[in-house]
């Protein structure tokens, strides 16, 4: 009983040690982003006279436009929508796609289906930096850089094979009869598809979506390789833009980290029920 209780109280500090480690330097950058130039550099957490104008340098303002750092901090609401539009463009690749792949994997018996499986799971293994330059090479000899379209194509190639995974697991977790019973009525292998194992399996989808939106937005090797003006770069290149300023100060840039984190922190927030459901059905699966 008493070796029990050390036990859990063991596990339980080492939770709370974990968390700590977690959250701790986000919520420094919180409170950073808080203060004003002068308080940057003081031991202390808090901010003592709390202030917004770091964030004020992000929006377009004829008042600010000649701060230090106001030209890359302009750039951050174009930067979300293109980082919005790539996320979101991801999601819905890696929603349709890897549905259609991981019911045929799931469902569909045919020679090759494990080895198959395994192709798709052993690209995760291979370094970005591997594949850079021929990736690069391929999407120049197309006329796709510095657009949308060649972040979403790189950033699906790394997200679609995990989508794959989980939702073959949380597939193989409904009842063949359900499958039985909208053959029987009619449904054929895609009607099957939508009609049945989508709405009922909700969770692993919207699980599946939110991890390949969250991955697509702090992707950054990528995006700066395929990315050259402000019209295609998403929020991340943008932020690394700040490294050019000769004169920038540390909480104007705690401020565009809070902007660039606010985002997936929200999602993995909102949707923690569904992630949670969603994995734990794939594993079981």
């Amino acid at each position: 009983m008493k070796r029990g209780f050390v036990g859990q109280v063991v596990l339980y500090g080492l939770v709370l040690l974990a968390t700590l480690y977690i959250v701790t330097p986000f919520v420094w950058v919180v409170a950073a982003s808080f203060k004003q130039e002068r308080e940057a550099a003081q031991r202390h957490w808090l901010p003592r006279q709390p202030t917004a104008a770091n964030y004020s340098l992000y929006f377009p303002d004829q008042d600010n436009s000649a701060e230090i750092g106001a030209a890359t901090a302009r750039q951050f609401p174009r930067a979300i929508v293109n980082s919005l539009i790539i996320g979101t463009a991801v999601m819905g690749v890696n929603l349709f796609f890897g549905a259609l792949a991981a019911y045929a994997l799931a469902r569909v018996n045919f020679r090759g289906s494990l080895l198959l499986l395994l192709c798709y799971l052993g690209t995760r293994s291979v370094p970005g930096v591997a594949i850079m330059i021929p990736m690069y090479l391929v999407i120049r000899s197309y006329g796709l850089l510095d657009t949308h379209l060649a972040v979403i194509l790189a950033h699906s190639t790394f997200t679609l094979p995990f989508t794959i995974w989980i939702l073959k697991g949380y597939f193989q977790t409904v009842p063949l009869d359900l499958e039985r019973a909208a053959r029987v009525d009619g449904c054929t292998r895609l009607g099957a598809l939508f009609r049945v194992f989508l709405p009922v399996t909700a969770p692993g989808m919207v699980a599946v979506g939110i991890f390949a939106f969250i991955a697509s937005w702090g992707e950054f090797l990528f995006a700066l390789l395929f990315t050259s003006t402000i019209f295609s770069k998403p929020v991340t290149v943008v932020a690394s833009d700040f490294a050019q300023e000769l004169q920038v100060s540390f909480t104007v840039v705690a401020a565009g980290g809070v902007l660039v984190v606010l985002l997936p922190v929200v999602l993995a927030f909102v949707f923690q029920r569904f992630i949670i459901h969603g994995i734990g059905g794939a594993v079981t699966g």
